[in-house]
């Protein structure tokens, strides 16, 4: 994973990167309890048609208290995928976003592994990712070409 400057100046509604970093860590803190936590970590796997989303809140004693994500972060994430886009290498596939008190941010993007999610993404998914963040060959991970040849009903030697 790597942590990637913006392509690009701000979104089409003129959010920075900064400015949408700073969207996730409010509503990460809004969901987090006000005393006694010691770390929140978001992961977002995403393609354009699939987006898939974890979060864990680590309290100072351990324990794990769940914590449902809200639907409007996905759309935040959705906006820093785009944003985030490089010409040629492509957009990431997950990203992490992580908080440690009072309010410490982290993130990380993955543009090269395959997400780990169940079930997996189809094919058809990364191929329609494909289509709207292109990736020049050398962007292509041998996975994802797999995953191309699939979608495009060719076996693979």
């Amino acid at each position: 994973m790597t942590t990637t400057p913006p392509s690009g100046p701000a979104t089409s509604g003129g959010e920075s990167h900064e400015d949408l970093i700073q969207q996730l860590g409010i509503a990460l803190l809004d969901l987090a309890p006000e005393t006694g936590w010691r770390r929140i970590d978001l992961v977002s796997s995403m393609t354009v048609p699939v987006q898939d989303l974890g979060l864990t809140v680590i309290m100072d004693d351990g324990s794990r208290p769940e914590v449902r994500p809200p639907h409007e972060l996905n759309v935040v994430l959705a906006k820093l995928r785009t944003l985030t886009y490089q010409p040629g290498r492509g957009a990431w596939f997950s990203a992490r976003v992580s908080m440690n008190p009072p309010g410490a941010i982290f993130y990380n993007y993955n543009y090269d592994y395959e997400p780990r999610l169940t079930p997996q993404m189809k094919p058809e998914d990364y191929a329609e990712d494909l289509k709207m963040f292109p990736r020049e060959p050398e962007h292509v991970p041998g996975w994802l070409r797999e995953k191309l040849a699939a979608a495009n009903g060719e076996e693979q030697k």
